[in-house]
This record gives structure tokens, C-alpha cells and sequence, in this order.
């Protein structure tokens, strides 16, 4: 009885301390959770996730710099969620109606965005909340995981290799894999800590035949336990990579020897098993996984045989293929009637991907690396592919042009998950136009050299000031490799745009950028080469027009070929990284990932 009276005691005084607190701060912001102090201390609050709704009770939380903070979180939702704090490195799994603990240090001060990280639905992108760190804005207390400040190598997917090479022990292929952390840049200009196979994100492709036999050396390098799992090989029990059921996790600095036979053919992958069952969609989010094709002994190679690893990064919205996103995403380019096999792999753990293909229907010619026999083929131009799942589609390029080939769940669209299928020579580039000095310029005068070409006139009010704005910061944020590169104009009203007046239009922005007109029918072959559109608009009095048209901008590269485009969405700094990457790759060079601003 004694110990009861004591405990209800206890309570009756939390709940008169919890009172004061309050009645003292409680009117701050009675809709979030807040708990006032500094130094060492542990604060808990209880927060859950509406069922049905998608939203944070409460959305705000204050917490003071230093303090250890626990979250109860029960998720009320049938769905699994996460919640996720970017610059404090929190990021952890919330199980459907289950109540999960969060325990993290709150080391920096300011407000900072939780989110759900795992995928739901496009609800997820809406799961937001605010954390608020009260301090003195002295810097970071205690560890601090501050990304920027770790001291980890820098790559991106300029780095990757698409294939490892094999040495051979007898009749034995032997491939050397090892997991690394570092950081890596899809694109964004900020690199994210990730892990992955062999410092890059995707891991290799592994290209064997079917019957051979496979060793992989796997050197662990990071600081947690991991394993590798053949996915959807046929192998023996003790090789498939799963901690306690076939091995023990491979601890950090360790090595582990995977053997077995390549079985059956076709289109698989390797990936993290995690230390326990418990970590392996984080080690898989944080990038461990890589293609492994078997081709079957008689295999037909078709004229383009292309992998694409889809991935994700949901806490960070982005969503790449092959670790790179949109508009570094390499195009798939063909020639007329080549056949094109495109390998997709799902090697998220939380989402699907509704891959679309415009202008060509494709055959659905392998599931999960099986083939597909020819009478059961579906003919498709979209195809969900749910995480683990790979799917080989085939087909005929027979329709000339430029075709988007993306995720169809469209903030993966946003998030970058976009690629296209190009025909050669489809976008020439070509033309001989007027420069303001009356002399003669043609396509083939840049040899050698990057152009940036796009469309316009001098008479435009609306899209083309903020166009020629955009291509003079491009070009500024190119530092010393600004003279790689020419940016062109090339006007589309030759009627009111004489040379003169074009080379007066575009030295208003900068004297580095070349404006081209020329005759009626030199416009109308420019327009035909690029594979652009325009309009003219007569106004309603007829004494005058405007010209309606995109605001596309066109690299070229320096053989003349179509490298890629962007649209006037995008920023001055992404087009000057797009284009040093393409230089640094035209050169074999690195540039410095921090000599261009991040998005």
C-alpha cells in the first residue's frame, strides 16, 4: 500500500508540475509540444499519425539544443510511415498500428521539416511537420551528424562504372565488391551521405552467363554490419545473404566469400540483406543495391541492351535511375528499326514505378528475369513495377523523334525519375544564318566547341527576357569553362529582326551571346533542324503580331549532335553543371562540386 501512495504521489506531482508548465508556456503555441530548458536532458512527447489523414499530431515540436529527445509515435494508419529529420540524420520506419519510439540528440539549433519517409501515396509528400530546436545559435552540441562536415569522399554519377570486370581462377569468374559510405551527387549539386558497391550508387553491373560459376569477394567498409543477397538466383542455402537464416551479418572491415552457380538466366539484382531483418530497407534507401544480368548461352543480343536501376531517395524527394536524375539521366538513343530491350529494376523498398514510354508500345518479354513465352506477351506502354520486381520490355524503334520515357507517378516525375528515347540525327542542329556583322554562320563554325542554342525575338515581352537572363547566368556560372561553350539566338520574326538589331538585342544581356536571323526560309530550315515549334499571332487591329513559342534551350555538343535539352524551368546552375559535367566527361576531368551554387 505503501509503494502505491508513493507512486500516486509521483503522478499527482508530474501532473501539478505538467500544470504550471502550462499555465507558463502553454499559450505560446497550444497546438504543438514544447518543453523549455537547456543541457543535459531528455525530453518525451507522445505524437501519432491520423488515421486516414496523413497528417502529424501534433505538427510542431519544440525541443531545447542539447537535449535528448524521445518520440512515441503511434502510427494509427494501416499504411507504414517514417519520420525523417534531413539535418539531424533521423530517419526511421514506422510499422502500421504499431506505437514505434524515435530517440535522437537534438544537437543543432533552428526549425527544421519532419516528414514521413516511406511512400504511401502522393498524400506522403503533404506529411509534414516542424521541429524546433531553441538555442543560442552557437553552433552544434555534442554529435552532430552534419553531412557536410563529414569527412567522406565526394562522387556522382560521372564516377560510376557501368560494368565489373571479372579475374579468373580456373573456370571461376571472381569479382572483388566491397559497401562504402561516402557522399553522392545525383544531380542536385548536393551530395548526400549514401552507401553503395564500390563507391557508387548503383552498385556495378555484374554481367554473367548462365552456368558459370561466380565468387564475389565482399569486403564490408562501412561502419554498421551487412550482408548480399543474389536476388532471384537459384543457389545454395548458406550463399543467399540473409542474416540468421544462412549467415552471420558481415561485421565492418570484414570479409565474406559468396559462391555459386549463375541460375537461371536473367534479369536479377544484388542487394543488402541489412545485419537483421529490422535495417535492410535503410541500407537498401541508402543505395546497396546493383544489376546482376545472367544471359542464357544462345542469348540474341538485340541492337541496344539497356539496365535501369530505380531507385529512391524519398526523405530528400528525389528518385533516380542509375544513381543520376533529370537532366542527367542518359537518353537511350537508337537509329530507325533498331531493337531495344530495356532492362527495369525496382531496387527501392517502399514504391512502385509506373514506367511510360511515348510513342511505341513495348512487349513485356521477361518477369522477374523469366522469360515471357511469345503467344503470352503483353504489349503495353506502361508498366507498374513494384519494389524487387524486374521487368524486361522490348521494342522496335519505329517512330522517329524525341520520346519521354518516365515514371508515371508524377512526383517521382518531379523528382527527376525521367529519361526519353532519342533517334539519331533526329535533332540535327543544323543552319546557315546572319550574324549581326553580315556575315555568314553555320552549325559546323562550332566544331569543337559546346553550343547552347534557342529560339526567339526581339519584340517578345514575355518569355524571352526572362530566356536570355537565364542563358546569360548559365553561361556566367561556367567560370574558366565559359569559353567551351557558344550561346546562340536564333530569332523567329527575320522580318522586323535585321542583323543589326539582333546583335543590339543580345549585347543588352551579354556580349558573349551570338544573335542569328537570316531569310524566311533559312528560319524555317533552323526551325526543321532543332525540331522546334512556333506560331504567328496576328493581333486583332492586323497591323501587327507576336510570335508564340517555347523557351527551350538546346546543347549541342561539340561534334554537333544533340547532348540534351532544358526547358525554362530550368535554373541558370543546373544548366551549368549539366553542361561541366558533359565537358568534364568530353575531357576525362573532375570539376569541383562545390565551384557551382546547389539548387
Amino acid at each position: 500500500m505503501a509503494e502505491s501512495y508513493k507512486t500516486y504521489r509521483a503522478i499527482y506531482g508530474t501532473f501539478v508540475l505538467l500544470g504550471v508548465v502550462f499555465i507558463l508556456f502553454g499559450t505560446a503555441r497550444v497546438a504543438g509540444l514544447s518543453f523549455a530548458g537547456s543541457g543535459d536532458q531528455t525530453v518525451e512527447f507522445d505524437v501519432r499519425i491520423i488515421e486516414n489523414r496523413w497528417i502529424w499530431d501534433p505538427d510542431y515540436i519544440e525541443v531545447p539544443q542539447g537535449a535528448n529527445v524521445i518520440l512515441n509515435i503511434t502510427n494509427n494508419d494501416g499504411y507504414d510511415h517514417g519520420f525523417a529529420v534531413n539535418e539531424l540524420n533521423v530517419n526511421q520506419r514506422l510499422p502500421a498500428n504499431q506505437v514505434t519510439t524515435v530517440e535522437f540528440f537534438a544537437g543543432r539549433a533552428g526549425e527544421f521539416t519532419f516528414r514521413c519517409s516511406v511512400y504511401c501515396g502522393s498524400g506522403h509528400f503533404d506529411q509534414i511537420g516542424t521541429l524546433a530546436v531553441i538555442g543560442d545559435g552557437s553552433g552544434p552540441v555534442g554529435p552532430i551528424a552534419d553531412e557536410s562536415a563529414r569527412d567522406l569522399p565526394t562522387y556522382s554519377f560521372e564516377d560510376r562504372i557501368d560494368r565489373l570486370e571479372y579475374a579468373e581462377d580456373g573456370d571461376v569468374k571472381v569479382f572483388y565488391l566491397t559497401a562504402d559510405e561516402f557522399l553522392w551527387d545525383y544531380g542536385t549539386g548536393e551530395p548526400i551521405e549514401s552507401w553503395g558497391y564500390n563507391n557508387q550508387v548503383s552498385g556495378p553491373e555484374i554481367r554473367v552467363t548462365e552456368g558459370d560459376t561466380v565468387r564475389v569477394e565482399f569486403t564490408n567498409n562501412l561502419p554498421v554490419a551487412t550482408s548480399v543477397h543474389w536476388h532471384g538466383i537459384d543457389l545454395v542455402n548458406r550463399m543467399d545473404g540473409v542474416p540468421g537464416y544462412t549467415q552471420p551479418p558481415v561485421g565492418p572491415g570484414e570479409t565474406f566469400t559468396y559462391e555459386f552457380v549463375a541460375y537461371p538466366a536473367g534479369t536479377r539484382f544484388y542487394h543488402t540483406h541489412g545485419s537483421h531483418h529490422g535495417d535492410e530497407g535503410e541500407q537498401m534507401n541508402m543505395g546497396l543495391a546493383g544489376p546482376l544480368i545472367v544471359l542464357p548461352p544462345d542469348y540474341e543480343e538485340p541492337d541496344i541492351d539497356v539496365t535501369w536501376m530505380l531507385t529512391e531517395r524519398i526523405q530528400y524527394g528525389l528518385f533516380p535511375i542509375n544513381g543520376a536524375i533529370y537532366p542527367e539521366i542518359d537518353f537511350i538513343r537508337v537509329k530507325s528499326d533498331d531493337r531495344v530491350r530495356v532492362r527495369m529494376i525496382n531496387a527501392g523498398s517502399s514504391t512502385f514505378h509506373p514506367m511510360h514510354l511515348h510513342g511505341h508500345q513495348f512487349k513485356v518479354v521477361s518477369v522477374d528475369g523469366n522469360p515471357v513465352p511469345e503467344v503470352a506477351q503483353l504489349t503495353r506502354n506502361t508498366l507498374p513495377i513494384l519494389p524487387g520486381e524486374t521487368y524486361d520490355v522490348e521494342f522496335v524503334a519505329n517512330n522517329p523523334g524525341l520520346w519521354l520515357f518516365h515514371c508515371h507517378e508524377l512526383n517521382h516525375v518531379a523528382g527527376g525519375m525521367i529519361s526519353a528515347v532519342i533517334y539519331d540525327d533526329y535533332i540535327s542542329g543544323g543552319y546557315e544564318l546572319i550574324a549581326p556583322d553580315g556575315s555568314i554562320v553555320r552549325d559546323t563554325d562550332f566544331s569543337g566547341q559546346y553550343s547552347l542554342v534557342t529560339f526567339g525575338y526581339t519584340n517578345c515581352a514575355d518569355i524571352c527576357p526572362p530566356t536570355m537572363v537565364t542563358l546569360r547566368m548559365a553561361m556566367d556560372a561556367l567560370g574558366e569553362d565559359i569559353d567551351k561553350v557558344q550561346p546562340i539566338v536564333i530569332t523567329l520574326d527575320p522580318e522586323r529582326d535585321t542583323p543589326e538589331r539582333m546583335g543590339v538585342y543580345t549585347a543588352a544581356f551579354s556580349d558573349r551571346i551570338l544573335g542569328l536571323t537570316g531569310s524566311q526560309d533559312q528560319i524555317a530550315r533552323a526551325v526543321e533542324s532543332f525540331k522546334t515549334d512556333f506560331r504567328v499571332i496576328p493581333n486583332e487591329e492586323g497591323d501587327s503580331y507576336t510570335v508564340d513559342h517555347s523557351g527551350v534551350m538546346y546543347l549541342m555538343g561539340p561534334d554537333g549532335t544533340y547532348v540534351t535539352h532544358f526547358d525554362h524551368h530550368t535554373s541558370p546552375d543546373q544548366i551549368a553543371r549539366t553542361i561541366m559535367r558533359r565537358i568534364e566527361r568530353n575531357e576525362g576531368q573532375r570539376i569541383s562540386l562545390g565551384s557551382i551554387p546547389a539548387r
